[in-house]
């Protein structure tokens, strides 16, 4: 089986997983272009702006479910959990969750492993976009209640990606993005020890040691949602 015949019946298993077959195909195979393929194959088009769409339709429809279920919360309130909901590392782990790694088309200068976290979010945004635009809003939001409820299943505490939990729970509290700062890098050059620190809202909320940088930003995530959860006091 080449390429193409295998990717074609991917996107057959895709759309099963997500619960929405597509009228028009060449929707869902755009949401899967990345500009990269598009500056090397020379395409008329990328994903770029179906994202731009699925970013507001998320938006939308995710406002939409806070408003009518979380009616305790103020604006402020649902701001906040609004952003909790729809962060880069969410949309990360939906992509993830849908593969959409794999059926990403993407140009030689971007190897496969080199696809970011950032890249998979554009790529489950641009997916939303192409429901919305191939269904209308009947399937937009039904596409986004299936990603509420990956979503709602990942939540709160800890995870693969203690990360990725941090910051989901430190959205839910108002406190922004995470910040990682290496605090030192000791021992030998060939087994090196990394101590990092996160501060949230500008003050520490733990330190990790590793032996890689990746390593120690995990440890000092899970002390992070420690601190946050109430279970440590914050340094």
């Amino acid at each position: 089986m080449d390429f193409d015949d295998w990717h074609e019946l991917e996107l057959e298993k895709l759309q099963e997983r997500i619960g929405y077959f597509f009228d028009d195909a060449s929707l869902l195979k755009l949401a899967l272009i990345h500009s990269s393929y598009k500056n090397e194959h020379g395409t008329s088009d990328c994903n770029e702006r179906l994202e731009f769409l699925g970013d507001s339709v998320l938006q939308l429809f995710v406002s939409r479910s806070l408003f009518l279920l979380d009616t305790d919360l103020d604006e402020g309130g649902l701001t906040r959990r609004r952003a909790a909901l729809v962060c880069g590392s969410s949309l990360r782990r939906w992509s993830e969750h849908l593969g959409l790694r794999q059926l990403l088309l993407t140009g030689k200068s971007l190897a496969r492993e080199e696809i970011c976290g950032s890249i998979m979010a554009d790529a489950a945004e641009a997916l939303l976009g192409a429901v919305y635009l191939d269904g209308g809003a009947s399937a937009a939001e039904a596409a986004v209640d299936d990603y509420l409820s990956f979503i709602s299943t990942c939540r709160p505490g800890e995870t693969s990606d203690p990360k990725s939990s941090l910051q989901i729970l430190a959205h839910e509290k108002g406190l922004g993005n995470p910040l990682y700062e290496v605090v030192s890098v000791s021992g030998p050059s060939h087994r090196p020890l990394y101590t990092v620190r996160v501060i949230i809202a500008g003050a520490s909320a733990g330190e990790g040691e590793g032996t890689s940088r990746k390593s120690a930003e995990f440890a000092a995530a899970r002390e992070g949602l420690l601190s946050l959860s109430g279970e440590r006091k914050a340094q």
